[in-house]
């Protein structure tokens, strides 16, 4: 099986070292390069055509990791971008998404998390760690979806997209729209296959992948 070769970017060294301890115990990663902010790992991409995914910090001097995530994928097409970061507020998220990140996961997330966010990121997914997911899910409960794109939703399944963002369960959201739970269930079901979603998580990172909160501040 090849490697994933991986390219570490932090302007803190002991948090390059910490990622390298954690990745160098799986055989399915190879640490390639490391760098101190987004012009080293530019420097490093133009002269290294093997990096596979660049594992990348928000706040650098000289060039920031949302600076950095643009260049990388515009010119760099086969390298994936997966912030790592200690920033958990909705327009850090949102930067880093329209730069480009393939991933956006915390500086508190444990082994288990960053190996699943390298592999779900290198088979071209996205994946956003569960506090990052929840902060998303926050800021679009407050706004109704765009349909842009998107097989067309009834004005119902629009109302209840949005109560689900709002984590309302299936009972919350019968009682206040005064029908079942069974037609709260087959709703949830039809935005699901719309949209290709596995769960309510998964019609979060369909809102994003697909920009249907682009106009949210």
């Amino acid at each position: 099986m090849k490697k994933i070769n991986i390219l570490i970017v932090d302007d803190h060294k002991i948090v390059r070292d910490g990622i390298k301890l954690y990745l160098n115990n799986h055989a399915a990663f190879n640490i390639i390069g490391e760098g101190s902010d987004g012009t080293e790992a530019i420097d490093f991409l133009k002269n290294n055509d093997n990096v596979d995914l660049v594992l990348i910090d928000i706040n650098m001097e000289k060039m920031n990791g949302i600076e950095a995530a643009k260049i990388i994928t515009t010119e760099f097409d086969d390298v994936k971008v997966l912030a790592l970061t200690m920033h958990n507020d909705y327009q850090h998220i949102k930067s880093m998404m329209d730069a480009g990140a393939r991933g956006y996961i915390l500086k508190s997330c444990n082994e288990e998390e960053m190996l699943d966010a390298i592999n779900t990121v290198m088979e071209d997914e996205l994946y956003y760690s569960n506090e990052v997911a929840q902060t998303v899910m926050n800021n679009m409960a407050k706004r109704k979806p765009k349909t842009t794109g998107l097989t067309p939703l009834t004005p119902r399944e629009k109302e209840i997209y949005r109560m689900i963002l709002d984590e309302q369960s299936n009972n919350d959201i019968a009682d206040k729209l005064f029908i079942s739970v069974r037609t709260v269930e087959v709703h949830k079901r039809n935005l699901m296959e719309k949209t290709g979603s596995k769960n309510s998580t998964g019609l979060v990172l369909y809102a994003i992948k697909n920009r249907l909160f682009d106009d949210l501040v």
